[in-house]
């Protein structure tokens, strides 16, 4: 069947209804909300929107966070109770700041801290590092943020440093308010005791119902700020409404029933809504009408006639409902459009008292209505008028024959609903668009995943906790560098068709403009917005979100700084340790390199000092000879030795003994094969005596002391010049060209064929 060719005949039917029947205040169809959503248990038991949009719903063992898509469920446990003795009435929520969520119950006191969403299991220490040592027997927040509590016949309030002892003869109180002046008690009397706060004079006490009422109104108590007074919700053997002018100070009771009346509830539009034990109660404060609505329609054509526990109506003006044991109910006046057919506005004249039973659809989209006498068609004229043509039975379409849908209610194809009344029918039209372009509130940053991990808050990874806090109250993350595949998750809080929510963002350091986010990036309404491969820096993420897109608010925006910190390797004090450490290589090598030349330098002085000291004694010892050539060696020796000092003595006996090595070297210089050993045995020493002596003279080892006077025959030989590189190797007893050319770089610092212009340069 092609469902698209009956929608402008629907449409039709609508407008032309619409343009003829009035419209009917409280026009109520609900959405339902259960378990299957997501809810965590059925028995709703108080609603409250927290300050960032998001609804809570408390059930009789969770407390549910609602963003519009998902829930997230708190549920309580016997740890997390702390006894509070002088409450005696049902379920109510307060919230203190921004992060403490009090929920009260009969004789029973919890805490949430939101920003952990975690209960708050020690009370009892709580309320000690607060500075309240005596037990809590009751806990009030009042409409600015403060907490007030009773305690041992005293009532507190620590920030305002106000504490004052109860009289004993007022009763309890059960509900509580402030403002910057007076305090208000309201006592299960029915009195309203008003106290100045700076001085704690009691001002007046006035009651709203004679002592002889009290039954009926003392058990429980609710009240809600007015423009000009207090509204309060009472309860006993009876239920009653009534109304404090702060003015006149005087008390009006406006509704009495004989039922318990559960929640109270003020709308923008100064109504009151009282829930009880069947449907609920409208209250026009400014007309003084009242209406009863003990069944509720919902949009899948139901009808529902249960205990209605609490009544709330959000920012966005849609009425939550809380059922006693099936969960939750939705309503916004956009969400359809109402159309009232009365037995007037039918062109025929149907029986007295007929009530439209049933409905149905044919598969070109025509409407059938069956009452108990009889079958109608739903007929468009061709001046837009509408009638309801009677036809027989065996006239409906064959599809139709031997069924139809039971129930005085129908939903067709497109979403319509058709409900029957005695005698009228209501037509309620889907607005599948969304309510108004923009939304009251920013979005929800809901969830953050690192590797598409979801991230928990207040759990570490790899060092680091990277949500502080639960997810909606955080505004700064930190990764480290291995951590920068994420995805933002955020809701747009859109309670009145989450699937109708447009979401524009953009990441400042690598989205160049907004990013539109597209089908692939929502999933049921939230957004995903991914990012992969951040590099290190800082960024800032924003979003916004809207039911039109091509409306766009700026204020409406939500903001995240996030960073993404450098690796070790790469972080500031990283690289500032870098350059200390070639600094300090730098400066060793240096130093090194400075001690090595000193050291160097060191052993040619030492050297050329006692090659030195050795030609000059080898020329005295000369001289002495050519003086005293009758004399014998020996007494040559210790002529020497007798005319020279003591140190001269010693250095003679070196000198000698270098003179020796030096020819006997010099002698087989030639020879390439001359070692260390030959020289040991022609000095008829033992090789480790002749080490240590050389080392001891010279500071070198016998091998270098060798290849030294074979290097500086070798620049001998090339001052000469008359022999080539090549005969002053096989000379001077190198095994090779290329090893005299290197062991001569190292002594003299250039290569052998470039040492003798050195030398002409230096002179």
């Amino acid at each position: 069947m092609n469902k698209q060719k009956y929608i402008p005949f629907n449409l039709v039917l609508v407008l032309c209804l619409k343009l003829t029947f009035p419209l009917y205040a409280n026009d109520f169809l609900f959405t339902s909300i259960n378990t299957s959503q997501g809810l965590s248990d059925n028995q709703i038991r108080y609603i409250f929107q927290l300050p960032d949009g998001r609804m809570t719903f408390t059930t009789t063992e969770s407390v549910n966070l609602y963003d519009g898509v998902r829930f997230t469920s708190l549920p309580h446990t016997p740890d997390n109770v702390y006894p509070l003795k002088q409450y005696k009435g049902h379920f109510h929520i307060f919230l203190n700041g921004d992060s403490l969520l009090w929920i009260k119950d009969f004789q029973r006191l919890m805490c949430i801290n939101l920003h952990k969403e975690k209960y708050i299991t020690d009370l009892d220490s709580f309320f000690q590092n607060s500075g309240v040592q005596k037990p809590v027997e009751d806990l009030f927040v009042d409409y600015q943020g403060h907490i007030w509590l009773i305690t041992s016949g005293e009532i507190m309030q620590r920030e305002l440093s106000f504490c004052m002892k109860l009289p004993d003869c007022q009763g309890t109180i059960q509900s509580l308010t402030a403002d910057n002046e007076f305090l208000y008690l309201f006592y299960d009397t029915g009195n309203i005791v008003c106290y100045h706060i700076a001085t704690g004079k009691q001002l007046y006490a006035i009651a709203a119902y004679p002592d002889k009422d009290r039954e009926k109104f003392q058990n429980t108590s609710l009240i809600l700020k007015g423009k000009d007074g207090f509204y309060q919700l009472r309860n006993g053997s009876k239920g009653g409404f009534f109304y404090f002018d702060l003015h006149k100070r005087t008390w009006t009771k406006i509704l009495e029933k004989d039922y318990t009346l559960n929640t109270l509830m003020i709308s923008t539009d100064n109504k009151a809504y009282i829930s009880c034990i069947r449907g609920f109660w409208i209250i026009d404060l400014s007309q003084g009408t009242q209406q009863y609505l003990p069944e509720l329609r919902t949009q899948k054509g139901n009808v529902v006639a249960t205990e209605i526990s609490t009544i709330f109506q959000d920012r966005q003006g849609a009425l939550w409902l809380g059922m006693f044991n099936r969960g939750l109910l939705y309503y916004h006046p956009a969400m359809y459009k109402r159309i009232h057919i009365a037995p007037k506005d039918f062109p025929i004249s149907l029986e007295k008292n007929t009530a439209t039973s049933n409905f149905a659809e044919d598969r070109n989209g025509n409407i059938f209505v069956k009452d108990h006498a009889a079958i109608y068609r739903l007929d468009i004229l061709a001046d837009s008028n509408r009638r309801l043509v009677p036809i027989e039975a065996s006239a409906l379409p064959k599809e139709l024959q031997g069924e139809y849908s039971s129930g005085a209610a129908f939903v067709s194809h497109d979403g319509t609903l058709y409900f029957g009344d005695n005698g009228s029918c209501d037509i309620f039209y889907p607005n599948p668009k969304s309510l108004s372009p923009g939304f009251p509130y920013p979005p929800v940053f809901t969830a953050f995943y690192v590797h598409g991990e979801k991230i928990v808050p207040n759990k570490i990874y790899e060092n680091r906790t990277i949500l502080p806090q639960a997810a909606p109250y955080t505004r700064r993350i930190a990764l480290n560098h291995n951590q920068n595949f994420i995805t933002f998750e955020c809701s747009a809080l859109n309670y009145y068709n989450h699937t109708h929510s447009y979401y524009r963002y953009q990441l400042e350091g690598i989205d160049e403009q907004w990013v539109y986010a597209t089908d692939t990036k929502q999933y049921n309404g939230i957004l995903r917005a991914p990012y992969t491969n951040l590099p290190p820096g800082n960024y800032t993420f924003k979003v916004m979100a809207s039911g039109d897109a091509n409306h766009w608010n700026d204020e409406q925006m939500t903001r995240i700084e996030l960073t993404v910190h450098s690796p070790w390797w790469k972080t500031n004090i990283a690289y500032a340790t870098y350059l200390v450490l070639v600094l300090a290589v730098i400066m060793t090598g240096i130093r090194l390199y400075v001690y090595r030349t000193k050291k160097e330098l060191e052993r040619r002085h030492k050297e050329e000092i006692l090659l030195l000291r050795i030609r000059n004694l080898i020329e005295q010892c000369n001289q002495y000879e050519a003086q005293q050539k009758k004399h014998a060696e020996e007494k040559t020796l210790h002529a020497c030795e007798e005319t020279l000092s003591n140190e001269d003595r010693q250095d003679t006996a070196e000198a000698v003994f270098l003179t020796k090595a030096i020819k006997l070297v010099e002698k087989n210089i030639h020879i390439p094969g001359y070692s260390v050993e030959q020289l040991s045995r022609d000095l008829c020493m033992e090789r480790t005596g002749l080490y240590r002596k050389l080392v001891g003279i010279l500071d070198q080892s016998p091998s270098l002391f060798i290849r030294n006077i074979r290097l500086q025959r070798a620049a001998q030989l090339i001052l000469e010049g008359k022999l080539s590189i090549a005969e002053i190797t096989e000379r001077t007893g190198f095994s090779s060209s290329s090893y005299l050319s290197k062991c001569f770089q190292e002594m003299y610092g250039c290569r052998p064929s470039e040492y003798a212009e050195k030398r002409r340069k230096s002179t």
